[in-house]
């Protein structure tokens, strides 16, 4: 079995955080066949401390382009993966040492199992970090997972998700694919989306949480924009993984995000009483109402937001 691995970790400004990913992936007791560190156009200094490295470490190489986004920055990276698989790490968080080794056994035990023997990537668990507070988060299966599994469990489980840093996949299915440049919002959960409907796959699953996802506290207080434009952000990939898939779990994903995206404006006004903040719960309003969904389907705080945030304003 092929035990390469290519991580591709895209950066932006991020000159303190990455010194730290690196260092978990140098610690670790199986390491990468490459690491491929895909600048965004950083101005504070990034690329300097990704040189450093790679002039530590030979198998650490650098890519560069003009500021075009993680999506574009990932294509540059598998491009030019020469590993088996394609691990994509996000350079502001930081793995476990045995993650890729024990990634690798998955795969490994799951060949075995499985009756033609073909395997095409590993899903595993992770934490999130935020201030002191550690969460982990697993699949509790060792099965092997089928396209289907993952279609399902990337909308309907937190566990899973459409997180591409607790994934392996195999990298020639990835060479035949693209992220969407143009996509700001849920880029990974689109290109998924596309491969698991495109193709009979099987994924192990590794049921042990191996990456530490940071939440950024810093950014709690600071008005989130949850438009662009007219457009809800989460709108453009969904409305292509509509064409990808059609499935009850894609609908009610979207709508839990609607209904968050509210509690989380409504809340940002009652701090605040911006008048961006209110213009965009009117938006959210709309795209709530033009999203189609039974009745039946809406939770009653989603019939309240719909008929009644303006009366919320209000008391707020």
């Amino acid at each position: 079995m092929n035990k390469t691995i290519t991580t591709i970790i895209p950066f932006y400004n991020c000159k303190n955080a990455l010194p730290r990913m690196l260092e978990s992936i140098l610690a670790g007791t199986m390491l990468p066949y490459e690491i491929i560190l895909v600048d965004d156009g950083s101005s504070d200094g990034s690329i300097d401390v990704a040189y450093n490295y790679a002039q530590k470490y030979t198998f650490i190489k650098v890519l560069s382009q003009s500021h075009a986004g993680v999506s574009a920055a990932r294509n540059l990276g598998i491009r030019n993966a020469g590993g088996y698989w394609i691990s994509f790490l996000d350079a502001d968080d930081h793995i476990e040492p045995d993650m890729y080794e024990k990634m690798i056994g998955a795969i490994y035990d799951a060949s075995s199992k499985n009756e033609n023997g073909s395997i095409d990537g590993c899903l595993c668990g992770y934490f999130t970090n935020k201030d002191s507070v550690v969460t982990p988060y697993s699949y509790n299966s060792s099965e092997i997972l089928s396209s289907e599994d993952m279609l399902r469990l990337m909308f309907t489980d937190d566990s899973v998700r459409g997180f591409l840093f607790t994934r392996l996949f195999r990298t020639d299915l990835l060479k035949e694919l693209s992220f969407d440049s143009d996509i700001r919002i849920c880029e990974d959960l689109l290109l998924q989306t596309r491969l698991f409907s495109s193709k009979e796959v099987h994924f192990a699953c590794l049921p042990l949480p191996m990456y530490h996802y940071i939440q950024d506290q810093a950014s709690a207080t600071v008005t989130k924009s949850f438009f662009d434009g007219e457009t809800f952000i989460y709108k453009p990939a969904y409305d292509r993984i509509s064409s990808c898939v059609s499935s009850d779990h894609v609908l009610s994903s979207y709508n839990s995000i609607l209904d968050y995206s509210m509690y989380t404006l409504l809340n940002q006004y009652k701090l605040s009483k911006n008048a961006g903040t209110k213009a965009q719960i009117k938006m959210l309003q709309k795209e709530m109402h033009q999203t189609k969904t039974p009745l039946a389907k809406k939770s009653k705080r989603r019939i309240f937001y719909e008929l009644a945030p303006a009366q919320v304003l209000i008391l707020l």
